[in-house]
C-alpha cells in the first residue's frame, strides 16, 4: 500500500537529530525529529535550501535521504547530485565559510577515500551548516570567514574521496554535525514535495542574492548541554573573536556538585578543565576566557558537564567546535 505524502513527510521528520530550548524544561531532550519549544516537544521543520548549482542547470538526484551506499547513520540525511567536473557549484544558502579543503588530487569507490574528500561548510548562522563534498582539487573559490551570499559561486564540481565519478554530496548539519532533513525550494514549486526524490531530475532556481551583506556565524542554542542536564542563561557564540572574560551562566537539574566546562585543541593535546559549585537552587555562574598564551587562534572542542568535587565529569561521545579567530 503506497504511503500518503503526509505519512513520509512525518516519518522524514522522526528520523532527524534535533534538541529543543527551553529555560526550565518539562523534558530536558526531545525524541529525534523534534525540537523543545515552551515546554512542549514539537516537530522538527524540514529547512528550505536552494539547488546549489547556477540557475538553470539540471541535475538528478543520484543517492537521496538513507540511501543504501553510503547515506546511512550520521550522514543519512544527504544527497548526491550529479555534476560533470569542472561545473560551478553555488550556495545553497547564505553564509560565513566555517572550514575548507581543496588541497586533495586523489579519491576511490572506497571507503578508505573518505578523508580525501574537498570539501566547503558554509555556517548559516541560526545552527545548521551547509556541507558541499567531493570539490576538485584547487576548486575551492572561498576563503575562511568569509560572507557568502545566496547563488554565490563557491567551488567547481569534482571526483575527490570517496567517489566514483564526479558528483556532489551535498547536506545540511547541526551544531553536532549530524545532518538534518531538508527540502529542496525547486522541488516544492514544481512537485509540491520538496525532499529530494532518488533519480529525480532537478533544474535550479538559485539565483544570485547580492544584498544579503555580512553574515553572522552561529551560536550553540541555551540547551546545547540539556543531555548532561544544564540549560544556560544565554547562547555561546561558536566564533570568537574577542578574547576577553566571559560568564557562564545556567542551571543544572542533575544530582553532580560542581559544573565544569571542558576545552581541548582539535590538534590534540589534553582537556583543560574549569570548574564551579552549584547552587543549593541549581543556579551556577562560571567566568572563563580564553588568553593568548595559552590559546592560540584555531578550533576547540568544548563541552559543558556535571562533575564531582575533584572536577571529574562523566565521559561524552562528541563535542561542539569553536573557532577562536
Amino acid at each position: 500500500m503506497a504511503r500518503s505524502t503526509a505519512s513520509i513527510i512525518c516519518l522524514l521528520l522522526f528520523a532527524a537529530f534535533a534538541v529543543g530550548c527551553s529555560r526550565k524544561p518539562s523534558s530536558p531532550v526531545c525524541i529525534a525529529g523534534s525540537t523543545l519549544q515552551g515546554g512542549k516537544c514539537k516537530a522538527q521543520r524540514a529547512i528550505a535550501q536552494h539547488v546549489p548549482f547556477r540557475a538553470g542547470f539540471e541535475t538528478r538526484v543520484q543517492q537521496a535521504f538513507h540511501g543504501y551506499l553510503s547515506h546511512k547513520g550520521d550522514l543519512a540525511f544527504s544527497v548526491d547530485l550529479k555534476c560533470d567536473e569542472g561545473v560551478p557549484i553555488t550556495a545553497s544558502r547564505a553564509g560565513v565559510v566555517w572550514s575548507l579543503k581543496e588541497d586533495s588530487n586523489s579519491g576511490c569507490g572506497d571507503a578508505s577515500c573518505m578523508d580525501d574528500a574537498n570539501f566547503v561548510i558554509l555556517d548559516h548562522g541560526d545552527g545548521t551548516y551547509g556541507e558541499y563534498y567531493h570539490l576538485r582539487h584547487l576548486g575551492v573559490l572561498v576563503e575562511e570567514g568569509q560572507s557568502v551570499c545566496r547563488g554565490q559561486v563557491i567551488a567547481i564540481c569534482g571526483n575527490t574521496g570517496f567517489s566514483t565519478g564526479p558528483h556532489l554530496h551535498f547536506a545540511v548539519t547541526d551544531a553536532t554535525r549530524r545532518t538534518v532533513p531538508f527540502q529542496f525550494v525547486e522541488s516544492q514549486r514544481w512537485r509540491r514535495f520538496g525532499f529530494p526524490l532518488p533519480d529525480a531530475n532537478i533544474v535550479s532556481q538559485n539565483r544570485v542574492d547580492a544584498r544579503c551583506g555580512e553574515q553572522e556565524a552561529s551560536s550553540l542554542s541555551r540547551d546545547a548541554f540539556a543531555h548532561h542536564g544544564i540549560v544556560l542563561d544565554h547562547e555561546i557564540p561558536l566564533m570568537l573573536r574577542d578574547r576577553g572574560p566571559r560568564k557562564l551562566k545556567g542551571r543544572y537539574y542533575g544530582d553532580h556538585k560542581k559544573i565544569a566546562l571542558h576545552r581541548k585543541s582539535t590538534k590534540g593535546g589534553s582537556w583543560l578543565d574549569q570548574c564551579v559549585e552549584v547552587e543549593p537552587n541549581g543556579d551556577f555562574e562560571l567566568e572563563y576566557s580564553w588568553p593568548h598564551d595559552r590559546w592560540s587562534a584555531g578550533r576547540y572542542w568544548l563541552m559543558v558537564t556535571g562533575a564531582n568535587d575533584k572536577c571529574l565529569a562523566p565521559g561524552w561521545n562528541w563535542s561542539y567546535k569553536l573557532w577562536l579567530r
